[in-house]
C-alpha cells in the first residue's frame, strides 16, 4: 500500500501538519543527542570521539550510495507506482551487503592510514549498520512524500531514546569509542524494527529495469552530488585525524556537533518539509520563488542572531555544557560558528533547485564546490589546524553562493534579490553583537545577563528599522494567535 498525498487535507494543512511533526522529530533527537553528547562527553575523552569521527566517512558515503538519489527521485516523481518502490528496496538491500563487504575488507587498511589498530574492529562493527538502514528508506521516504512526519517523528525519538540508554550504560561499562559504535547500531536495528511495524507498506516480488533507469535518470545525478558532498564533508576529520592527533580530532569533532545543532537544526527541518512543497511548485517558478524568499528571510532572522551568541559566548558555554577538559575546542568552534552563517542558508537553494529537475546541474557545479573544498582542505592541512577550520568557513560560503547562482539561473531568485533579503538581518545583527560584545568585555556582566540584553537589542533594532524578517515573523505569531483563540 503507498500512502499518497492527495486524501485529506489541503497543501496548507498538511504543511502545517508536517511542520509540527517534523519540529517535534528534528527537536526531540536534537535534545536527545545533545543530552547524550553532554554525559558522553564527561564520561569519554576527546580521543575516544576522534576515533569514531574518524571512520564516520566510510558509513555516510555508503549510507549516500544505499539512497542512490533514489528517495530525492521518489519524492519528485509525481506518480511513483509500487514497482518503483519494490525495485528500489531490493537494490537497496543487495547494494548495502555489497558495500559493507567492501567496508569490511578496507577496514584493516583504514587502521593502518590512521596508525590506530582499533579501527579495524570498530569500523567492522559500524559498518553493519549500512545494511540494517538500507531496510526502511523506503517506508521514511514514502511518508516523507506524504508529508506524514508523525510516524517518522515516533520512530526517531523512541529509537533514538533507546540508544542513549544504550550508550549511557557502555560508557558507565568503559567501553570508550564502543560506547558511540553501539549506540549507532541500536539506534539503526530500533529503528527498522519499528519502521516495519508503524508502516503499512510492504515490497512486491518484483524488479523493473524500465524503473530503475527512470529513478536513476533523476537519481543518479543527485546521488554523485551527494557522495561529493558527504565525502568532502567527512574528509574533514580524515584530513585532521591524518596530520593531527586523534585528541585534535575529537575537539573538533566536538565543536563541529555544537555548531551543526546551532546552524543546521531548524533549516534541514525547514527543507525536510519544503522540499515535497517546491517540488509541487515545480511549474509555478513565481510561487516558488516567492516561498523560498520567505524561507531564506525567517531562518537568517533566527539563525544569525544565535550564531552571534554562541561565538561571544563560546567559552563559557563550553565549559557549562562540557566541563573544562573540552575548552581547547572553543576556538575550534567560533570559527565554525562564522561558516554556520552560510550553510544555514545554501540547502535552501539546493532543494529549490532539485524541485525542478535540475539534478544534472546540481551534479556538475557539486563537482566545482566539493572540489573547492577538497583543495581548500589540503592547503589548510600544510598550516595548522586553524588553517583547516578557515578553509572550511571560506568553502561554505563559496558552497552558499554557487547555490544562490542556481536558484537564480533555474527558478528566477536573483543573487541581488536573495541578498536583498538577508543582509538587513545581517547587519543587524552584527550590530548588535558589536555593542553586546563591548559591554560585556568592559563591564561586569554575567554572560547569561549579556546573551538576554543581545536579544532585547537585537528584537528593538530590528523593530527600529522595520525589517521584513521580523514582520513576518508578527504575522506568523498573530496568526498562530488568533487560531488558538
Amino acid at each position: 500500500m503507498i500512502p499518497t498525498t492527495s486524501n485529506n487535507p489541503t497543501t496548507s494543512n498538511r504543511t502545517k501538519q508536517g511542520v509540527v511533526w517534523a519540529a517535534i522529530d528534528k527537536f526531540g533527537i536534537v535534545l536527545l543527542q545533545f543530552i547524550i553528547n553532554l554525559v558522553l562527553a564527561r564520561l569519554l575523552t576527546p580521543d575516544d570521539f576522534g576515533c569514531v569521527g574518524m571512520i564516520m566517512i566510510f558509513v555516510a558515503v555508503s549510507q549516500t550510495l544505499i539512497d542512490g538519489g533514489f528517495a530525492s527521485a521518489l519524492i519528485q516523481k509525481v506518480n511513483a507506482s509500487q514497482t518503483d518502490y519494490s525495485t528500489t528496496f531490493y537494490w537497496n538491500i543487495l547494494f548495502s551487503c555489497l558495500l559493507y563487504l567492501g567496508i569490511f575488507l578496507v577496514a584493516p587498511w583504514v587502521a593502518e592510514f590512521f596508525r590506530i589498530e582499533a579501527l579495524e574492529g570498530l569500523l567492522r562493527v559500524l559498518g553493519v549498520v549500512v545494511i540494517i538502514n538500507a531496510l526502511t528508506l523506503v517506508q521514511r521516504t514514502i511518508l516523507r512524500k506524504a508529508i506524514n512526519f508523525r510516524v517518522i517523528a515516533i520512530v526517531d525519538i523512541l529509537s533514538c531514546g533507546a540508544s542513549v540508554a544504550v550508550a549511557i550504560y557502555m560508557a558507565y561499562r568503559g567501553c570508550g569509542a564502543w560506547s558511540i559504535v553501539g549506540m549507532q547500531l541500536s539506534n539503526a536495528l530500533l529503528s527498522t524494527i519499528l519502521f516495519w511495524s508503524m508502516s503499512k507498506w510492504r515490497p512486491i516480488l518484483t524488479f523493473s529495469v524500465a524503473s530503475f533507469k527512470s529513478l536513476f535518470a533523476y537519481g543518479g545525478y543527485l546521488l554523485i552530488a551527494s557522495i561529493m558532498q558527504d565525502v568532502c564533508t567527512h574528509i574533514q576529520g580524515v584530513v585532521i585525524g591524518r596530520n593531527f592527533s586523534a585528541s585534535q580530532t575529537g575537539l573538533y569533532a566536538q565543536a563541529k556537533k555544537m555548531d551543526e545543532v546551532a546552524s543546521m537544526t531548524l533549516p534541514s527541518l525547514l527543507c525536510q518539509v519544503f522540499f515535497p512543497l517546491y517540488s509541487e511548485l515545480q511549474d509555478d517558478k513565481e510561487k516558488l520563488r516567492s516561498m523560498l524568499s520567505g524561507n531564506m528571510r525567517m531562518i537568517s532572522f533566527i539563525i544569525f542572531p544565535l550564531m552571534m551568541l554562541l561565538i561571544i559566548f563560546a567559552n563559557p558555554v563550553f565549559v557549562l555544557l562540557y566541563g573544562d577538559k573540552w575548552v581547547d575546542a572553543v576556538p575550534y568552534f567560533q570559527v565554525l560558528c562564522i561558516g554556520g552563517f552560510f550553510s544555514a542558508l545554501y540547502n535552501f537553494n539546493y532543494y529549490a533547485v532539485a524541485a525542478v529537475g535540475r539534478s544534472k546541474a546540481l551534479f556538475y557545479w557539486g563537482c566545482y564546490k566539493w572540489g573547492a573544498l577538497l583543495l581548500l582542505l589540503l592547503v589548510g592541512a600544510q598550516i595548522s589546524m586553524m588553517g583547516v577550520l578557515v578553509a572550511m568557513v571560506l568553502s561554505c560560503a563559496n558552497i552558499y553562493v554557487t547555490n544562490a547562482f542556481l536558484a537564480q539561473k533555474y527558478i528566477g531568485y536573483r543573487l541581488t534579490a536573495q541578498i536583498r533579503d538577508i543582509l538587513p538581518v545581517l547587519m543587524c545583527t552584527l550590530a548588535t553583537g558589536a555593542i553586546t560584545y563591548l559591554l560585556y568585555r568592559h563591564l561586569v556582566i554575567n554572560w547569561v545577563v549579556c546573551g538576554l540584553l543581545f536579544m532585547a537589542i537585537y528584537l528593538a533594532m530590528a523593530y527600529m528599522l522595520q525589517l521584513k524578517a521580523f514582520k513576518d515573523a508578527g504575522q506568523l505569531i498573530s496568526k498562530l494567535i488568533r487560531k488558538r483563540g
